[in-house]
């Protein structure tokens, strides 16, 4: 057999190592053979620039996860949240806030691999979808789905997305299905345009700045405040800012907060998923992903093999017209 292999970082130098598995079962796990493994815009932050946080000495990423359980031999999505099940927050549904909460691609080794093995209770059967490769989108649209429903339970009004890749059209996706009169804004006009011809036509793309709106969410966040700068101008007085993203370490907000809460501002932070209120996001993510849609084509469009993870990170430093919105790796490239 041969032995499986990973991307992995040791010592600040991205490389290719035998991946860190157990060929043998274990109990309560189970081995997934990657297909496909979605770079997510945090794995990208860390793999592609210098980064001023922590990196697991030696991280294996990866959490945007499809493959083939070997047990079963079923196309499986992996949930990548291993919260501990048993605190305060885990008995409330609220497994992102787990304080002992390990995640795939992360503490765990991730799916930037041939082979992964990980709890069975977190491998999740895909249903028939029109590309199993869509299924590496099911956690920005666990993130999208928590960021709408537990994070602004408010009044149904306008709502504007401040960020036009994966995450945002997710985002936009979700918002739109609940309600809201969602405005996306999107700068780069070759997206827009791709955009145009995959989203619902009631979600309105804007070129240059957003109307008054009662929400707006950020999806943009990275390396300087400027998108929440941007949510904060954009929102009415009493309105409220989601941020569904985390910025980068180091990163302040320079404007003064007096401002922000003298206009009863509510700013919110949205982090990750949760499976609280009889919801599953990640579960619920797939059945969103299972109703179809051309936007999932374009979202997982570009792909490389497995073994040109650098050539995938160099696409997205491309152009803006010829820049992926994501870059998948396949094995069967």
């Amino acid at each position: 057999m041969n032995i499986p292999h990973a991307w992995a970082v040791e010592g600040g130098i991205l490389r290719r190592l035998p991946a860190p598995v157990d060929m043998h079962p274990m109990a309560g796990t189970t081995m997934v053979e990657i297909r496909y493994t979605g770079l997510c815009g945090s794995d990208v932050a860390k793999l592609s620039h210098p980064w001023q946080g922590r990196l697991p000495e030696t991280w294996y990423p990866g959490h945007e996860v499809v493959g083939i359980d070997s047990e079963t031999g079923d196309w499986v999505a992996v949930d990548p949240l291993v919260p501990c099940r048993s605190c305060h927050y885990c008995d409330r549904g609220h497994v992102h806030l787990c304080p002992e909460l390990r995640r795939i691609g992360w503490d765990l080794p991730g799916g930037l691999a041939d082979a992964v093995r990980v709890p069975r209770g977190n491998v999740i059967p895909l249903p028939h979808l029109q590309d199993a490769a869509h299924g590496v989108l099911a956690d920005p649209m666990a993130v999208a789905l928590h960021g709408v429903r537990c994070g602004l339970r408010l009044p149904l009004g306008r709502l504007g997305i401040i960020g036009g890749g994966v995450l945002g059209v997710c985002t936009a996706i979700c918002a739109a299905e609940a309600g809201w009169d969602v405005h996306m804004l999107v700068r780069e006009p070759s997206r827009s345009h791709q955009l145009g011809y995959v989203l619902d036509p009631h979600i309105n793309l804007r070129s240059t700045e957003l109307p008054p709106c009662d929400v707006v969410v950020d999806v943009a966040s990275g390396n300087s405040d400027s998108p929440i700068r941007q949510a904060l101008s954009a929102v009415r007085d009493g309105g409220t800012v989601l941020v569904q993203n985390a910025y980068a370490p180091r990163v302040f907000l320079s404007v003064p907060l007096r401002g922000i809460f003298r206009r009863s501002i509510t700013l919110r932070g949205s982090f990750s998923y949760c499976r609280a209120d009889g919801h599953d996001d990640f579960r619920d993510a797939i059945d969103v992903l299972a109703k179809g849609g051309d936007w999932a084509a374009l979202m997982t469009r570009d792909r490389f093999p497995l073994n040109d993870l650098p050539q995938g990170l160099a696409a997205l430093k491309s152009g803006a017209r010829h820049r992926p919105f994501k870059v998948l790796l396949a094995s069967d490239i």
